[in-house]
């Protein structure tokens, strides 16, 4: 989970705590906007919570900054643990439903050829999602654009090879304010040593779009979870409902709760607070 400071941080951690299983270990990213004098507060919620501190020299923001981050965060996670399935939130994607954990669980069961669930070619209003420009970021940088990063460009070549054989489609991402990869995916990016790619800093590659397609490279498929009858209700800027249409229809992760129409952030987290406090 990439942190920036403030309370947003907080009642996104508190969420996670009220909603997923006891044996989870929560993992949360610095990404260096800082959450020094926070650390009192996060201990509060959970022993279960491990702050990565950003790393230095990596400038702040998306892409290929944020990836190394992401990618030091899942290293220290994999080289720990062996979680069943890692849950990835931004600060404004929140759980606002139980029950996420084993929705996940009988997805990958039911077809272990998956290795990452999330908004992906179908959204929640049931309308297909765009892949244009992941996909053009993903050919320049690849193409004769990147020849200015050779080691950059040589590493991207070679996972666009491996993810064409398995089906994957130049752009195709799920969205990366929440998704869940399952154990086997990761053990394998992890093994192939795709979690240590320090050439990756300079790219302006997204780090859902990258991760998406180290998921298909390492031989495995990604999977809507996203669609309308599906746990997951995300959208890129904003939510995709009423806050209280997406708890009536059983949502269990959102993002994002920045805005909703008229109903600033504040408010946003209000509803669901209010609603996650009811739930026995």
């Amino acid at each position: 989970m990439p942190a920036g400071p403030g309370d947003d941080t907080l009642d996104t951690l508190a969420s996670v705590v009220r909603y997923t299983d006891p044996s989870r270990v929560i993992v949360v990213v610095d990404d260096g906007s800082g959450l020094a004098g926070q650390g009192g507060r996060i201990r509060d919620l959970s022993g279960d919570i491990a702050v990565i501190p950003a790393l230095t020299g990596m400038p702040d923001g998306r892409f290929g900054g944020l990836w190394l981050k992401l990618a030091a965060a899942y290293r220290w996670l994999l080289e720990r643990y062996q979680p069943g399935i890692v849950l990835r939130l931004d600060t404004d994607a929140l759980l606002i439903g139980p029950g996420l954990e084993a929705a996940a669980e009988q997805a990958f069961e039911r077809d272990p050829a998956v290795g990452l669930l999330g908004s992906y070619r179908i959204g929640p209003d049931g309308e297909k999602r765009d892949s244009a420009w992941p996909a053009r970021q993903i050919r320049a940088e690849a193409g004769l654009r990147g020849l200015a990063h050779p080691q950059r460009r040589r590493a991207i070549r070679g996972h666009l090879r491996l993810a064409h054989a398995h089906g994957y489609r130049d752009g195709d991402h799920v969205l990366g304010g929440a998704y869940i990869h399952s154990s086997a995916a990761l053990g394998r990016i992890h093994e192939n040593g795709w979690f240590s790619e320090p050439w990756m800093m300079t790219s302006s590659i997204g780090d859902d779009h990258y991760f998406s397609l180290l998921t298909v490279a390492a031989g495995y498929q990604i999977a809507d979870f996203g669609g309308p009858s599906d746990p997951m209700a995300l959208r890129w800027r904003g939510l995709p409902a009423h806050p209280a249409d997406l708890l009536a229809a059983g949502k269990l992760v959102t993002h994002s709760v920045r805005f909703w129409r008229d109903l600033d952030e504040g408010q946003v987290r209000g509803i669901f607070a209010r609603a996650r406090a009811q739930v026995t």
